[in-house]
């Protein structure tokens, strides 16, 4: 790094009007990221994210360093943003050439405090990327209120093996399934559980009729209203319901995604819900409204509400509303989401509720 003398200098001659031309330095930053492990050859970041929950381990930053001479010094700092703005961590490294370089960060000893941080990475003492990261709560984990302030700590460089990020699980084939005629009209008022996008408060539900959806192959069961269709989409045949088409309805979109953990690299329920909060997190406009559990199907079922911006089937770019829950039905995990523009998810949030309190889950037939 050029002293202070010697950058006084230059700036006196080109002051002086010397013609001669003086590039300081070619080296640059790029690509900053938070990750759950790197890459122990390359540094580079592996199952990158913006959230985690709070009882990951070691976290790391990591930026993409270009054309950097000997002895380039990048600084990265950690803020914790909840509160008054607090420094926490921080760490020098040297590098040169282009690599990526990284920089870790440990949980202090009463657990991860739940918000936003951020970290900025300085090229040679100048800020030039900054990258934020949220944690956020789990069922099974106390999460401390605040980021201890005495000392803070020191990022390391990383010690840890690297991870190879997990394949996408194969799906079975689906057997067709059944639907059950209609029973009598039920009343559609909202109960507590699944909630509507803030601050709308959701209007009441007329009375519906509805029919009973069964797929015996897979062991699960609902309630959904009788006008209602389904087809199968996707590589894997997933389930979407909708509204009948003509309607506003037809706007609603309910996926039922089945996937086996017998089969592939999976990971569990909380692992499934994190992957998606991440992908709907860094959606254009996307807002994380909420995240908690509800009681469903005799179980504790984590669901998380986001909303972000879309396009309907008009074209025009809205507001959507997105509610994801999470069921565990070994071998199998259910999960299940209703999206629709942010009016008609307001109308139609009673009917997903009643469509997740009737959820009955049986034995799969294998």
């Amino acid at each position: 790094m050029r002293s202070l003398v010697q950058i006084l200098v230059c700036t006196s001659l080109l002051l002086a009007g010397c013609e001669a031309s003086f590039n300081l330095t070619t080296a640059g930053l790029s690509d900053p990221a938070v990750s759950t492990a790197v890459d122990l050859n390359t540094g580079a970041p592996l199952e990158k994210a913006t959230i985690f929950p709070a009882d990951v381990k070691t976290l790391y930053a990591t930026v993409q360093l270009k054309n950097g001479p000997a002895d380039t010094s990048v600084r990265a700092v950690f803020y914790y943003l909840e509160g008054k703005r607090q420094q926490i961590a921080e760490d020098t490294v040297k590098g040169e050439g282009s690599r990526h370089l990284s920089f870790s960060l440990n949980p202090p000893e009463t657990g991860w405090p739940a918000g936003r941080y951020e970290v900025e990475f300085a090229l040679n003492g100048e800020v030039k990327e900054k990258t934020g990261f949220a944690i956020v709560p789990t069922a099974d984990m106390p999460v401390a209120k605040s980021f201890p302030s005495a000392g803070g700590q020191q990022a390391t460089p990383p010690a840890q093996p690297a991870q190879t990020p997990p394949s996408p699980p194969a799906q079975p084939a689906q057997t067709p399934p059944e639907t059950v005629p209609p029973p009598a009209a039920q009343p559609g008022a909202a109960a507590p559980g699944v909630p509507a996008v803030p601050p709308a408060t959701p209007p009441p539900t007329p009375a519906r009729a509805y029919k009973t959806f069964q797929d015996k192959q897979f062991g699960f069961s609902f309630e959904l209203p009788d006008s209602w269709t389904f087809q199968t989409v996707g590589a894997n045949s997933d389930y979407l319901f909708s509204g009948q088409p003509g309607t506003p309805e037809a706007e609603i979109s309910v996926i039922v995604q089945i996937v086996d953990t017998q089969k592939g690299v999976v990971g569990s329920l909380k692992d499934q819900m994190l992957s998606l909060l991440n992908q709907f997190s860094q959606m254009a406009g996307a807002k994380i409204e909420s995240k908690s559990q509800i009681q469903t199907a005799n179980q504790m079922a984590p669901f998380f509400l986001v909303t972000y911006q879309a396009e309907n089937t008009r074209k025009q770019q809205v507001t959507f509303g997105h509610t994801q829950l999470g069921i565990d039905h070994p071998p199998y995990l259910l999960l299940i989401s209703y999206s629709a523009p942010r009016e008609i998810y307001q109308r139609n949030v009673a009917v997903f509720q009643h469509m997740v309190e009737s959820l009955k889950l049986t034995p799969p037939v294998r």
